[in-house]
């Protein structure tokens, strides 16, 4: 009986997968998260010999309680009750299960983030750190001093576009030279097919816009931009992270920075500027003004350093 639930189980989170990924387009990591979230669900309930299939709120309820007596922290057991909350709904839907556990308890409350980003100064000492050659070794690992330098600068041309567009590292990853509008010596826009397979255009500043039109020359339309070797793929977003804490540790920022907040870095400037939030959600490519409204903190930075010295 337990095998025949396991496959039962098994092909079901199979066929949701599925349908996340193909019929409402979410993305690879999207369809990783929820995949690990389930597989956490499932040995739960093997432990409480339970089936996932007659479950109640008090059984979900408890494993809310058991993620947070591990440490899990409200994000993450937000998150886990969501993608539940997501996977019930379509299982009633198919007739999988005959209730649905998760609609009548009250949702764990995500509690609200302030986004890091890099100040001005944090960013032009960032530029300076990555620019600086000087701690290129001349042999590594059996890769060239020169090969090593073009590592450097794949990556400090990734970081500068994030910077400059705002652009999700994995859609920042999956560029090709076809996805850049370059007209009369200058990348003009990226398109990029964000969360949800929504495509848009991000308009990029003329000097930067400069800088990236040469990085393309030669290169043909189906090279990914960022690939580590002519024809090849792009580094993992892995190796990017670990790249830049790097550059940050060089830089002597006192900040955990991510890819992302160097996307929150982007989104900081342009609220500096009094960009409008509706504009700000379309170049980030958020579906909802709500999640762009967490940027509202750069309005009242701007605001503090007006009144400091009054």
């Amino acid at each position: 009986m337990t095998n025949q639930i396991e496959i039962s189980f098994e092909q079901v989170r199979k066929d949701f997968l599925g349908f996340l990924k193909y019929t409402k387009g979410h993305s690879d990591t999207t369809c990783y998260n929820y995949n690990s979230d389930l597989g956490i669900w499932r040995r739960w309930l093997d432990d409480a010999k339970l089936d996932w299939r007659s479950c109640k709120p008090t059984d979900l309820e408890n494993f809310v309680s058991h993620l947070s007596r591990e440490g899990v922290g409200p994000h993450a057991v937000a998150r886990k009750v969501s993608c539940l909350a997501t996977f019930y709904k379509w299982a009633k839907r198919n007739s999988l299960v005959a209730d649905d556990p998760v609609y009548q308890v009250e949702k764990p409350k995500r509690p609200r983030r302030i986004p890091v980003w890099l100040e001005v100064e944090e960013q032009n000492a960032l530029q300076k750190a990555t620019r600086n050659y000087d701690d290129i070794p001349d042999n590594v690992f059996g890769r060239s001093r020169e090969s090593a330098l073009k590592v450097r600068q794949r990556y400090e041309l990734l970081f500068e576009l994030i910077q400059k567009s705002g652009l999700r590292i994995s859609e920042a990853l999956g560029l090709k030279v076809q996805h850049i509008r370059v007209v009369d010596g200058v990348a003009k826009s990226v398109r990029v097919i964000g969360k949800g397979n929504k495509e848009r255009q991000v308009p990029l500043p003329e000097a930067f816009g400069r800088v990236l039109a040469l990085s393309i020359a030669g290169k043909t339309q189906e090279e990914y931009l960022f690939a580590k070797k002519p024809g090849g793929k792009p580094a993992g977003a892995h190796a990017v992270r670990a790249y830049l804490k790097k550059l940050i540790d060089k830089a002597g920022i006192q900040k955990k920075v991510t890819p992302h907040k160097l996307r929150h870095t982007y989104a900081t400037r342009l609220l500096e500027k009094d960009v409008q939030l509706v504009d700000i959600q379309a170049l980030l490519g958020h579906e909802s003004i709500a999640t762009t409204q967490i940027y509202t903190h750069a309005g009242q930075e701007r605001l503090s350093k007006l009144v400091a010295d009054i």
